[in-house]
């Protein structure tokens, strides 16, 4: 059930599109003091090659979020869902950026220590790579970083033309993308999320063709699994949780699936599901790898 939870409360930081900014512009320093109260601000910045001066829960950014890194010595301003407001304000910065939640609820505090404004990738509707990159201009823009945003922009889009050369042809099953619940649910992820885009690069037919929510998943039963093409194979990202290995190694559910069965179920390192840019070029590397390795040789 915590697993549940944690994906539900996960889900609610992105159902609210962006918000505008709590207060007016002002023009930014050359070296701005930017605070992140999102993973997919940090996410963002990183990659723009600002190291923000503080974040929410910096520890399980790096397990969860993975690249690109936080460096040591950023403040740790806590819980994502409850940042320390006081510390946050003792640091004096330029901005701050959270997700539409966060601005939403707490727009009114946090505008009292700086200019806030929310960064949304997730839930922005369209297509997930083209948001990724209109959601990152604008950002850089702001901060005054339009060639760097172009420079990560060329770096995600070299990252998928060496994925999508390296695609192995005999190797193209179906494929559905999941992250395990329990013995019982999982979440599937579907055609409006960033996967969605290394997917399509390789030439890979998402297996899971049912409805998915604004952010590109939907839970639903394991046995939603056997309902679609015999010959899918199922990629897990992030680690399967032990307690949910333990369940599935007796569930009889989980062994009659196809692709259980047939050995073809993969498990991917982490990739932070609601980030942009750098999410999809990392997801588009570990593609890459397991292509490589599952192609047939001679």
């Amino acid at each position: 059930m915590r697993a549940r939870r944690a994906v539900v409360c996960l889900a609610a930081c992105v159902l609210v599109l962006a918000s505008p900014a709590v207060r007016a512009e002002k023009k930014l320093p050359a070296q701005p003091r930017v605070a992140a109260l999102d993973w997919s601000a940090v996410e963002l910045l990183l990659g723009l090659g600002i190291v923000p001066v503080a974040v929410t829960q910096p520890e399980n950014y790096n397990r969860t979020v993975v690249a690109p890194a936080l460096p040591e010595g950023v403040v740790d301003l806590g819980l994502v869902v409850e940042p320390n407001l006081e510390v946050l304000a003792s640091l004096k910065p330029d901005l701050i950026l959270a997700n539409p939640i966060q601005v939403a609820t707490q727009g009114a505090f946090l505008s009292r220590i700086a200019p806030t404004e929310a960064v949304s990738i997730a839930n922005a509707g369209g297509d997930p790579y083209e948001r990724a990159k209109t959601e990152t201009m604008r950002v850089a823009v702001r901060l005054g970083r339009v060639d760097e945003a172009r420079d990560l922009e060329a770096r995600t889009e070299a990252t998928l033309a060496r994925a999508e050369a390296s695609a192995c042809p005999a190797d193209r099953h179906p494929t559905y993308l999941v992250w395990i619940v329990d013995h019982r649910n999982i979440v599937v992820y579907g055609r409006t999320s960033l996967f969605q885009t290394v997917l399509d690069r390789l030439g890979i037919a998402n297996a899971w063709t049912g409805a998915s929510n604004a952010s590109g998943f939907t839970a639903v039963g394991i046995e939603q699994l056997a309902t679609g093409p015999a010959d899918a194979r199922i990629v897990h990202i992030g680690p399967i949780q032990s307690d949910a290995a333990r369940a599935l190694a007796g569930s009889r559910l989980w062994q009659t699936l196809p692709a259980v069965r047939g050995h073809h179920v993969d498990v991917v390192a982490p990739v932070w599901f609601y980030g942009g840019l750098p999410a999809i070029a990392r997801f588009a590397d570990l593609m890459a790898d397991l292509s490589k390795r599952d192609c047939p040789r001679g």
